[in-house]
């Protein structure tokens, strides 16, 4: 018997898309051999039908009607545009014509994505969306598939490629801007990079994260930012200082029997620390269910092949997925974080690391340029100030 064909709509062709037609060109052969399935690109949505894209694709097969992308008879849609209002368009009509749609948007999902698995239930349809953090390192299918009806004391990570490549990079010593170009330069990078380093790109993950670890609708979690600016390479100067390394961590943990609070900020790490060890693009995400260790993924997170790589593995795992933890067990609402926790603060006259809460650190720093902070995950320093 033949191998059966899978007609796959694609929407948007730019790194991600992209990156996706040269790999299903690529694994075509093994594809068809390891899982009896052809896969069909029988659309692609793009805005532009004339541009050269060097891809293995006859130029039948690109559209920019969108209705006419939406009406033609596909099996799986698969969305790489990103944004929320034509992807948001494109998964409603694709989930309510009871089609498998697929996405690696993590403004759609963490804006919409309990509206959107409802109608997947509803339609008899199918959302996937493990592409949507963590590129190769696969979180949402460690969630999704593993946890069964535990629930994580927290879930924390590197969730952002590029930042994380900055910041490597200043650590080598390269300027802010100098790092920022290499990052563009190597693909990891937009020209306007702004949602990877105020925390915006790593706070929409982490929405997806903690809606699959503690059932909470990703549109109702509240996530306090602190970015990366001009003014970090000096808190990565005091941080060695003190034995350590900055990262840039999405965190969401257990503060109460029902309550979660989740943040996206700089924390200083010990230099052993396996976030400290996490270098360059790669992501790393680990899972603590108490344990004598954490649950644990990792791997490149910024680029269109690890993105594309995701976007594959769900178009071939055809396994009903149960996406919405949100009807399981204790319901879960996230909550103001109010503990004291310890920060190293940096400026222009120096450096210096003291207790506070959030509330108080923000009075602090209000309207300071040129300070850049920190949450401290050292051991106790001498000379700490309260």
């Amino acid at each position: 018997m033949g191998a059966a064909t899978v007609r796959v709509g694609l929407a948007g062709c730019g790194v991600v898309g992209g990156a996706l037609v040269r790999l299903l060109d690529e694994s075509a052969d093994t594809i068809e051999s390891r899982y009896g399935v052809r896969l069909e690109l029988s659309r692609v949505l793009v805005r532009d039908t004339q541009r050269d894209r060097g891809l293995p694709l006859p130029s039948s097969v690109f559209t920019s009607d969108r209705n006419e992308f939406l009406s033609h008879d596909t099996d799986v849609v698969v969305e790489a545009i990103g944004g929320t209002g034509t992807a948001s368009e494109i998964a409603r009509t694709s989930l309510g014509k009871g089609r498998r749609f697929i996405t690696s948007n993590k403004e759609l999902i963490a804006s919409e994505g309990a509206e959107l698995a409802l109608l997947a239930r509803e339609k008899s349809a199918a959302l996937d969306f493990g592409a949507s953090v963590g590129g190769s390192a696969p979180v949402i299918a460690l969630l999704r598939d593993l946890l069964g009806s535990s629930t994580p004391r927290s879930v924390k990570g590197i969730l952002n490629g590029t930042s994380n490549y900055v910041l490597t990079l200043i650590e080598r010593g390269a300027s802010v801007a100098d790092a920022i170009e290499k990052a563009r330069a190597k693909g990891l990078a937009e020209q306007d990079c702004s949602r990877d380093l105020d925390g915006r790109d790593a706070a929409a993950k982490l929405a997806i994260v903690t809606w699959m670890s503690f059932g909470i609708a990703p549109s109702r979690i509240t996530i306090p930012r602190i970015g990366i600016t001009l003014h970090t390479p000096r808190l990565i100067d005091a941080a060695r200082t003190l034995g350590g390394k900055v990262r840039f961590l999405g965190q969401t943990e257990l503060v109460g029997k029902q309550d979660v609070s989740a943040f996206v900020e700089p924390v200083v790490f010990p230099e052993h620390h396996s976030f400290a060890r996490t270098e360059l693009e790669d992501n790393r995400i680990e899972v603590d269910l108490g344990w004598s260790a954490p649950l644990t993924v990792s791997g490149p997170g910024a680029g269109g092949a690890p993105t594309a790589t995701a976007l594959l593995g769900d178009i071939l795992n055809t396994q009903p997925r149960a996406n919405d933890r949100s009807a399981r067990g204790t319901q879960f609402k996230c909550v103001e974080d109010n503990r004291t926790h310890r920060w190293l603060l940096a400026n222009g006259d120096g450096w210096k690391v003291f207790a506070a809460t959030r509330a108080e650190l923000q009075r602090k720093i209000a309207g300071d340029a040129q300070v850049a902070v920190a949450r401290v995950e050292l051991p106790v320093i001498s000379g700490e100030v309260s």
